[in-house]
Parts: structure tokens; C-alpha cells; sequence
């Protein structure tokens, strides 16, 4: 009997998949942190909702004059990244 041992692509999807989460989080954490370092009163209750810190953010660059795409872009990817590696492990972690 034979365990159903992951294949090589399966261990890289799962590692893309905690990767991407892993990046998600940790910009979520520097772009709160960076805010709060700058006088941004955060809600912290919203801080884990996907546009929110965007949102505080791009308020922020626009009262200082800055320009916020870069970062906006960045965070954009980084969500999007992270739920296609999520619609795609799924299916491997419910066992196909």
C-alpha cells in the first residue's frame, strides 16, 4: 500500500501559496506600522480588510503631496497574488 505522496509541483504550489500569504501579511504589517510612524489615526479593528490600508494610505500621499501608485500597485499584486495561489491550491489540499 502506497501513501499518496505530493508530487514536486504540488510542494511548489503549497509553497507559492504560503509565500504569497506570508508576503501579503508582512506588507500589511509594514504599511500599518509606516502609517502609524506618520500621525495616521488606523482603526485597528479594519487594518486586516484588503483596501483599507490602501485607502489610509493613498489619504495620506494625497494631504503630503506625494505620489501613491508604486505602493498601490505593489499591494494590489500582492493580493492578487494570493488568491490565484489560493484558488489553486485547493483543489490539492482537498485531495483533488
Amino acid at each position: 500500500m502506497q501513501v499518496n505522496d505530493p508530487s514536486t509541483s504540488e510542494i511548489l504550489i503549497l509553497a507559492w501559496f504560503a509565500l504569497s500569504v506570508f508576503v501579503a501579511v508582512v506588507g500589511t504589517v509594514v504599511l500599518s506600522v509606516w502609517l502609524r510612524r506618520r500621525g495616521v489615526r488606523l482603526v485597528s479593528g479594519f487594518v486586516g480588510i484588503p483596501g483599507y490600508l490602501e485607502y489610509a494610505y493613498f489619504k495620506y500621499c494625497q494631504s503630503h503631496e506625494r505620489a501613491s501608485t508604486s505602493v498601490l500597485v505593489l499591494r494590489a499584486i500582492s493580493i492578487i497574488n494570493a488568491v490565484v495561489a489560493a484558488i489553486v491550491t485547493i483543489p490539492i489540499l482537498a485531495g483533488k
